[in-house]
């Protein structure tokens, strides 16, 4: 999963894999398949056992205050040094290096972000917390481009520094 991660799909060779897992190339692809194979597990496991605990707050607290602990998340972690940005995210931009079964996976993921902040903000103007006259399927929208957007500034060290304030920015055009 690092490797992937780190060099993305297409950078990252058979040979660095066995290297990286002391798998010998046979092993490897008899329990993987191929490099695919390994991806997709890598990718499974990123979303289950990495990202996951960061966005189960959308499933704990649906309302406001979940996007709001949410997006706080996402950005603190977009701005630290050695930020590599989101295997699915980075993957994303990626999508024609990478098989079909694995782009409809990344998709899935995405829209699963994206259907977890509607919900939520669904409950947040339930709650009073955004005008009624707001849909919380554009916002939800709106959340998850900006989550995009951090991903990939976080990934430059020049953009680091913006991050931290498009959290207010994002909050405010939540509520107004």
């Amino acid at each position: 999963m690092g490797l992937f991660w780190h060099n993305g799909y297409r950078a990252t060779s058979v040979s660095d894999l066995v290297r990286e897992t002391g798998l010998n190339t046979a092993s490897m692809y008899k329990e993987f398949g191929d490099k695919n194979g390994l991806f997709l597990e890598a990718l499974e496991y990123y979303r289950g056992h990495v990202i996951g605990p960061r966005y189960q707050v959308l499933v704990d607290n649906p309302n406001m205050a979940g996007v709001q602990v949410f997006l706080r998340n996402v950005m603190t972690g977009a701005a630290r040094t050695e930020y590599k940005g989101c295997l699915m995210m980075n993957h994303l931009a990626q999508k024609h290096v990478i098989s079909s079964e694995a782009a409809i996976q990344v998709g899935a993921f995405c829209a699963e972000i994206e259907s977890l902040v509607k919900n939520a903000l669904r409950n947040a103007q339930l709650d009073g917390d955004i005008g009624p006259d707001r849909d919380p399927a554009q916002l939800a929208g709106f959340v998850v481009f900006c989550v995009h957007g951090a991903v990939l500034y976080g990934r430059h060290d020049n953009k680091k520094a913006l991050i931290q304030d498009f959290y207010d920015v994002i909050s405010r055009a939540l509520r107004d």
